[in-house]
């Protein structure tokens, strides 16, 4: 007797045990994104978050911004492409990733990954500490806290604007 797996059970099944999305919207960032989606591999598979899922928010990018996040897909099931209907901004591309989402846990972080991936831990034990829902990860903070200093022109040019 042969027995067929409903496909639809099993994608509930690896939906109900995701632990973490993580959002990264994208304007023409075809360059930068390759070593981007790559890092963030390689966190995942050194993290207890292997089964995240990844979703890289095309925000009508007029570069190969999809055909880079694409072909990273087919080779990593955990990254998917999500298309905004043109140029609608960050906001827009941050609030569809975040929809579209469906780990309870959710990470934003930018293309260039100016806060490190690996950081991470940080928002989750703040979160955990005081029983809080969500956590915001700022670089606005006690500068005795920055373990790792910018150029000392790049932190007054940031604090300045």
């Amino acid at each position: 007797m042969c027995s067929f797996l409903n496909l639809t059970a099993v994608l509930a099944a690896i939906i109900d045990s995701l632990t973490l999305s993580i959002v990264v919207p994208a304007y023409n960032e075809e360059s930068r994104l390759p070593a981007t989606l790559d890092l963030i591999a390689a966190w995942l598979g050194s993290s207890p978050y292997a089964d995240a899922e990844v979703l890289v928010v095309d925000d009508g990018s007029k570069d190969s911004t999809a055909s880079v996040v694409q072909r990273f897909a087919t080779l990593d099931l955990r990254f998917h492409l999500l298309q905004n209907p043109g140029n609608r901004g960050k906001g827009y591309a941050v609030r569809h990733g975040m929809l579209e989402a469906k780990a309870p846990w959710i990470l934003f972080t930018d293309a260039d990954l100016s806060a490190p991936i690996a950081e991470i831990h940080k928002l989750f034990q703040a979160a955990e500490r005081t029983g809080a829902a969500d956590a915001i990860g700022s670089r606005a903070l006690n500068r005795e806290l920055i373990g790792v200093h910018q150029q000392r022109w790049r932190e007054l040019s940031g604090m300045f604007f």
